[in-house]
């Protein structure tokens, strides 16, 4: 093993690496100082420490192992940040891959991978090129998912440092459309003298030179503008796969390496058609990929909201002290000064001001919120100085839920791509053939010349990139989901958005959906015996969120509340809790009937008969109970939520059924309903699971959408073919659903159920093009009609119109 180098070792019989010092194989490279090199990397880093004045690395380095430089590869360790472990024992890698050109390219990407053992799905973003990998550690380790991309040619990057890479992508094709243009303009001014020649006459040598120079002109558009075409292609061909780019590639490099050949055969070139193909695709890719960019930027934008820093108030800090917004944590105390933008979900513990959260719910009037009010992240406070207590922070917030669920609908796929991702994938090796039967029909049996055959064989190519097909789907889930959030309801995926479009069963939930869910005490009565039923019952009933138990609190008006030794709210039914070890139970009276209340004594009946005159009002009623025996009724109300009327009359003059789903008695929600003045069918007493065995048992299950904000709605949402969560919901009422209002409007549901309906059929309009231009542009190609040129210019009009079709949502 050799310590010090000697470039003039490499003149005797042995030849090495003047930077590695490996032998030399056959292929090697040498330089114009007589070094050689095993391969243009060593080349380079050699080069790059001559000139930067660093040679006697050469002479000082020890302990050197003669082996060429490696290829580079994704390394693991980079990469550990963007895997979170799910359920299951699974894990998702989040990555963004760039080299991806078209629709082609994710459909390789997610079935090649997802072949793999180990693998379980992998769904990549069409807007912004981030993938999702969900794989099995126990089967398969990060290092082999990540060969398995590089392995195709793209290259994963951290989806943490690439959040711009739509940005990247369009600036390329920015660059190379751009040196595709210019060098093609230049181009036809002396294929346009060439044709003029052909005609009208033209001097041998000038003919010669005018071809030579067309070539020169012709060369850097194929080797660098369309340079991603023929990677991406060859690419593909070492897996057995063609895309998109395979049609583009072997189209515009046939009429160039042909042209070429044509230049010493004093033969027609057409230099002209194969830069001008590439031109007028880089134009429509570029087009799309702002399209892409400007739909895939109302993720960003959300995040954007949240500020950077946040001033914490500290008991040892006089004036509170400043720090990142990722270091502040759930029950800190922060500022928010007037005019700067809202660090946390919290509720206002002192102070007051006017919030605009029309970035987060569409409506452009400020809400004044004072002492106890709750705030979100990402809001702005207009004026005043509020302190709030941190409840949410980081991807907990309710900005960041919403920011995930509009980035996975993008992500996602609705089933209809299914048909064009399977067509897809053998639509191209079939328009190579129907390229090749052109050629050997028109050059053997038409006997046309090998020129003119070939360019017909190249105008199949060309015309058939099934590019339009591969957007039609995609681009307008991408432009719906952008759309949608905008308007104030957010959908978690593509599928769910198509299966909106087909709803023709609505339930809404009555208390807290259809009404405003704050209920007000008409009447009461409590027996207060023993002199602290009144405090027993508020300090139970102040911690359930349900809008009655919160008009119990309110009506109690009690400052003192007592912690209880345990506390259970009971969906539809009511709440229990033990307070110093006396049991306080509260709800309907056949929830009382269940906990074996004394019902029968003098006192009890003389309450239950007093709630019985208030039910047949049409008040909702609540009794509550104190060591087994009932102390109170309570008689409340509540009213239509503004705009229920308005959504409900607009879905029911498009033919859709309506109803609504309650737990209440039957006599307090007709009264309701009545009161609103809508024919709409009722459903009362029910229990959380009633309301699921009445959507099931719908003529259509996968046509209802149920609307609905609690606990008990949970498993309604969940059983329907689609379910809305309102912004106020629970949790579990969110994560049961299939979309979230941002803002408490039911004429979101009518709207929304427009835009969805409008994006299948413009999903359909897409399609049906693009299977009839293929059906119309084929033919046509074959038999010769159309020059390659303007197959190029059809092709990239055909991607065009679905681009600008799919831009029709934003005018909805």
């Amino acid at each position: 093993m050799r310590t010090n180098h000697d470039p003039n070792e490499q003149l005797l019989n042995k030849r090495l690496c003047a930077h590695c010092e490996s032998e030399l194989n056959k292929g090697f490279i040498e330089d114009d100082s007589g070094n050689y090199f095993c391969c243009e990397g060593c080349r380079s880093v050699y080069n790059l420490i001559n000139n930067q004045g660093f040679s006697s690395f050469y002479t000082k380095r020890s302990n050197w192992q003669a082996k060429p430089v490696d290829m580079a590869e994704a390394s693991a360790e980079y990469f550990q940040s963007c895997v979170n472990n799910i359920s299951g024992g699974f894990c998702e890698l989040t990555v963004v891959i760039s080299g991806v050109r078209c629709a082609a390219c994710i459909w390789l990407i997610e079935n090649s991978i997802s072949k793999e053992q180990g693998i379980e799905s992998v769904r990549m973003n069409y807007a912004n090129h981030k993938a999702k990998i969900v794989f099995n550690p126990k089967i398969i380790d990060l290092d082999n998912v990540l060969k398995k991309i590089t392995n195709l040619g793209y290259c994963p990057l951290p989806y943490s440092i690439t959040e711009t890479a739509s940005e990247k992508e369009r600036k390329d094709y920015f660059y190379r459309f751009g040196t595709a243009a210019f060098f093609s303009m230049q181009l036809m001014i002396y294929s346009a003298a060439l044709y003029a020649g052909y005609f009208q006459g033209m001097d041998d040598n000038i003919r010669f030179f005018f071809k030579f120079l067309s070539w020169f002109l012709a060369t850097p558009v194929i080797l660098y503008s369309g340079l991603p075409f023929f990677k991406n292609s060859l690419n593909a061909l070492k897996h057995g796969h063609f895309t998109m780019d395979s049609l583009v590639a072997i189209g515009s490099g046939s009429a160039y390496l042909y042209s070429i050949a044509a230049i010493f055969l004093n033969e027609e070139t057409y230099f002209d058609t194969s830069a001008t193909i590439i031109t007028l695709i880089l134009l429509g890719r570029f087009i799309e990929a702002g399209v892409k960019q400007k739909n895939s930027d109302a993720v960003k934008k959300l995040l954007s909201l949240n500020p950077t820093k946040v001033k914490v108030i500290s008991p040892d800090k006089e004036n509170g002290v400043v720090i990142p917004i990722s270091q502040l944590k759930n029950g800190d105390l922060f500022e928010v000064t007037s005019g700067s933008a809202i660090a946390a979900d919290g509720i206002i513990m002192d102070g007051e001001g006017d919030i605009d959260e029309s970035m987060l719910t569409g409506e452009p009037i400020p809400i004044h919120k004072g002492k106890g009010g709750e705030i979100f992240a990402g809001t702005k406070c207009l004026t005043g100085n509020i302190v709030a207590k941190a409840v949410s922070v980081g991807k907990a917030t309710f900005l960041s839920k919403i920011a995930e669920s509009v980035e996975k609908a993008q992500e996602s796929k609705a089933p209809i791509q299914d048909v064009a991702d399977k067509f897809i994938g053998k639509f191209v090796p079939f328009v190579l053939i129907v390229a090749a039967v052109t050629f050997i029909c028109w050059f053997f049996a038409a006997d046309e010349s090998f020129s003119s055959s070939l360019m017909k064989a190249v105008s199949v190519l060309v015309i058939a990139c099934p590019c339009a097909m591969g957007l039609a789907t995609p681009l307008a889930i991408i432009t719906a989901s952008s759309k949608l959030s905008e308007t104030g309801i957010v959908f978690k995926n593509g599928e769910s958005i198509e299966r909106y479009a087909g709803v023709n069963d609505f339930y809404f939930d009555k208390t807290g959906t259809f009404t405003e869910g704050r209920m007000t005490i008409q009447d009461m009565k409590v027996l207060d015996s023993s002199g602290n039923e009144r405090q027993l019952i508020a300090s139970s009933a102040v911690l359930s969120k349900h809008p009655a138990s919160k008009a119990i609190a309110v009506a109690m008006n009690h400052t003192e509340y007592i912690n209880p030794q345990s506390f259970k709210d009971i969906p539809a039914k009511g709440t229990e809790a033990i307070i110093n070890g006396i049991s306080v139970i509260s709800g309907s009276l056949i929830f009382m009937k269940e906990r074996n209340i004394d019902i029968s004594s003098a006192t009890s009946q003389s309450i239950i008969d007093i709630g019985t005159k208030w039910q047949t009002d049409g008040n909702t009623i609540v009794y509550s109970a104190v060591n087994g025996t009932l102390v109170a009724v309570f008689s409340m109300t509540d009213i239509v939520r503004s705009g229920a009327v308005e959504a409900i009359s607009s879905l029911k003059e498009k033919g859709n059924r309506v109803s609504v789903l309650t737990g209440d008695n039957l006599y307090a929600a007709k009264r309701i309903i009545e009161n609103s003045k809508i024919d709409i069918s009722l459903y009362a007493g029910l229990s959380p699971f009633d309301k699921s065995e009445i959507i099931n048992n719908a003529p259509y299950p996968e046509k209802t959408a149920m609307i609905g904000d609690g606990i008990n709605d949970a498993i309604a949402l969940s059983a329907s073919g689609v379910g809305i969560a309102m912004r106020e919901g629970t949790d579990i009422s969110i994560e049961s659903a299939d979309a979230v209002m941002l803002r408490s409007d039911l004429k979101l549901v009518a709207k929304a159920h427009m835009i969805c309906g409008r994006t299948l059929r413009i999903i359909k309009e897409n399609l049906f093009w693009a299977f009839s231009y293929n059906i119309i542009a084929i033919p046509l190609a074959v038999s010769g009609l159309i020059h390659p040129v303007m197959s190029a210019a059809f092709m990239s009009f055909s991607s065009l119109f679905v681009v600008l079709n799919s831009l029709r949502i934003k005018r909805f």
